[in-house]
């Protein structure tokens, strides 16, 4: 069963808020799969080197809401210090 985890705000300019994602939201799915934990949702933003994209489900206001993720371009830089999740 997945984690929950809800953004408890969403940065100005960021790939999230472009994307409609809001403070309160709860993320249940990736890609169309549940995730076990942060950890695990991190290890799965990292391997998406080439995807430009990422669905993210999300339970808002107690329906169940997907949202397309247009995700930045990561530099070399941004490979090694994957260790916030910042989408």
């Amino acid at each position: 069963m997945a984690k929950e985890f809800w953004w408890r705000s969403v940065n100005s300019g960021s790939a999230a808020e472009k994307a409609g994602l809001k403070a309160g939201d709860v993320i249940t799915s990736f890609n169309g799969e549940r995730w076990r934990s942060l950890g695990d949702l991190r290890q799965r933003l990292a391997a998406q080197n080439e995807a430009k994209t990422a669905k993210i489900g999300v339970l808002r206001n107690k329906s169940e809401v997907t949202v397309s993720v247009e995700l930045p371009a990561r530099t070399p830089k941004a490979r090694k210090l994957m260790q916030r999740t910042n989408i």
